[in-house]
């Protein structure tokens, strides 16, 4: 998604083109990168405002396990139970957020924390929408592998 200004010449040429586009244009499919665990699916990306994704993740699933330099990012669970957990890289200490679409709250990733996000249901899948600062690359992907929990284990260790 380029950056349109408010009023431009672009915003008002693009509308209009948006208002031709014939019906079989009108929706389109999304990459669901899909496994045992749920999905992740890429919903938007920005030129200078980095990207949306969304992250389905089956009963009783943790996903995450890793942390990044300079990616933050925010977590915001939108149906379900879950439990997101952080914790700084050369510390013990765990942050938890227990988190429910019940109660929409958006929660920070922070840069140098590991995390996590942990469906707490045995039903229902968790459904969470996530903005990242930048639009990930898979050249330099700042994302590294590190347990929340010392004694965790991770089903894999680069996806949310």
């Amino acid at each position: 998604m380029p950056t349109i200004a408010p009023g431009s010449f672009e915003k008002k040429l693009y509308s209009m083109y948006l208002s031709y586009l014939p019906r079989e244009k009108v929706a389109f499919d999304l990459k669901m990168n899909c496994d045992d665990r749920g999905s992740f699916t890429e919903l938007l990306k920005t030129v200078d405002h980095g990207q949306f994704s969304v992250n389905i993740s089956k009963p009783g699933i943790t996903k995450g396990q890793h942390w990044h330099n300079m990616k933050w990012e925010f977590f915001i669970v939108v149906a379900g139970h879950g439990l997101i957990q952080e914790r700084k890289i050369g510390t013990d200490e765990v942050i938890e957020f227990e988190v429910s679409g019940d109660k929409i709250q958006a929660v920070h990733m922070l840069p140098g924390y590991t995390h996590n996000i942990i469906n707490l249901s045995e039903t229902e899948n968790l459904v969470t929408v996530m903005w990242a600062n930048e639009i990930f690359d898979s050249s330099h992907p700042d994302t590294f592998f590190e347990p929340v929990s010392r004694d965790a284990k991770s089903e894999n260790p680069v996806s949310h």
